[in-house]
């Protein structure tokens, strides 16, 4: 007789099912706070080496002036990278300021030999109004001294239409004080950054540091053998683009008046330069024929315009553009270099003969 005895545990290949009531991870567990409270000491440690190293960093970097006597830039056509090539040029004795038409018509080399007048910087930029021009020249009078300032006015800087506006431009120039004095406070998002560039200077200069890191690559560094000049590679003188450029340029102007507002920040810094015993003069910048095709009136307006604010401070003109053609000019408002060659020489002409009068 036999009889079927049943194991305790379960046969072979039976399956078992897991139900509610197989155990589980405590929900607390997967929480990333229990980890900060073991690992507390060790990131701590962390934080407190990163925090020193950044400390380090912009005492012997950026605070120390290594950062701005040795950063080097690709493109020089904007403010802040203009003001970095320019730390390195203390000794100048004529300053150019003003926009692109500036920066792209006078080489300082050139005209300081054609006027024996001493070494010179470029210090315009694209896009310059009167206020930022204003605001840069001011900078750079921070820590330079020049016996001559000459200032580009060109036709825009004597609209009554035209306002100071808050732009990243005028922010890299000018202080959130200075902005609120122009009317143009900074809101919340904006005070908040700038309060934290001035704390920490690589967050403050991060737009200068990856143009340094820009201008390491092979070619791409900025020759400041030219101290200052700059024409952008390339052209566009085609008929149809230099209609559609100059309509552009040309389309919300009003009109030109000696009273207008550019025209008194212009008035205001002549005055506070020869406060300060510097020389100024103005240079009319030259323009494509096609800018007098489709804005002639204007110009002419502006021209007038810009004769009155330099006869009422007595301040001698530079004008050299009679000697240009169509084939001179990049676009409608930048002369290509063999043309600003022949500029500059003529300035530095118009310069000797102003000294000697």
């Amino acid at each position: 007789m036999s009889a079927n005895v049943r194991s305790a545990g379960p046969d072979v290949g039976e399956i078992r099912h897991v139900g509610a009531h197989a155990p589980s991870a405590d929900a607390s567990d997967l929480r990333p706070w229990p980890i900060f409270r073991i690992h507390a000491r060790a990131i701590g440690v962390g934080l407190a080496t990163c925090l020193v190293m950044l400390m380090c960093l912009e005492v012997a970097v950026f605070r120390s002036g290594f950062f701005d006597s040795h950063v080097a830039v690709s493109d020089p056509q904007w403010p802040a990278a203009k003001l970095a090539i320019a730390t390195r040029q203390p000794n100048a004795s004529v300053l150019y300021v003003g926009d692109s038409t500036m920066m792209t018509s006078v080489l300082p080399t050139i005209v300081s030999r054609s006027c024996d007048c001493g070494p010179g910087f470029n210090g315009g930029f694209s896009a310059s109004n009167p206020w930022t021009t204003d605001a840069m020249t001011r900078r750079l009078l921070t820590f330079m001294h020049p016996k001559l300032v000459v200032i580009s006015v060109s036709p825009w800087a004597v609209d009554a239409a035209a306002k100071f506006e808050s732009n990243e431009l005028a922010r890299q120039v000018m202080s959130p004080s200075e902005l609120a004095a122009r009317g143009a406070p900074l809101d919340l998002a904006e005070s908040i950054d700038a309060t934290l560039g001035s704390l920490w200077s690589a967050y403050g200069q991060r737009e200068l540091v990856k143009e340094w890191f820009s201008a390491l690559a092979p070619g791409q560094r900025y020759d400041e053998s030219l101290l200052g000049y700059y024409v952008a590679p390339g052209s566009a003188n085609s008929y149809a683009r230099l209609v559609a450029t100059a309509d552009k340029l040309f389309a919300d102007v009003g009109t030109p008046t000696a009273d207008a507002p550019g025209a008194a920040v212009i008035r205001s810094l002549v005055d506070d330069l020869r406060a300060r015993g510097i020389a100024v003069a103005f240079l009319l910048p030259p323009l494509h024929p096609t800018a007098y095709e489709e804005a002639g009136p204007y110009l002419e307006r502006a021209d007038v315009a810009i004769r009155q604010l330099a006869g009422e401070r007595a301040v001698p003109l530079i004008d050299c553009r009679a000697s240009f053609s169509a084939s001179d000019f990049r676009d409608v408002t930048h002369l290509l270099e063999p043309a600003a060659e022949r500029h500059s020489e003529c300035v530095g002409e118009r310069m000797r003969a102003i000294a000697h009068d």
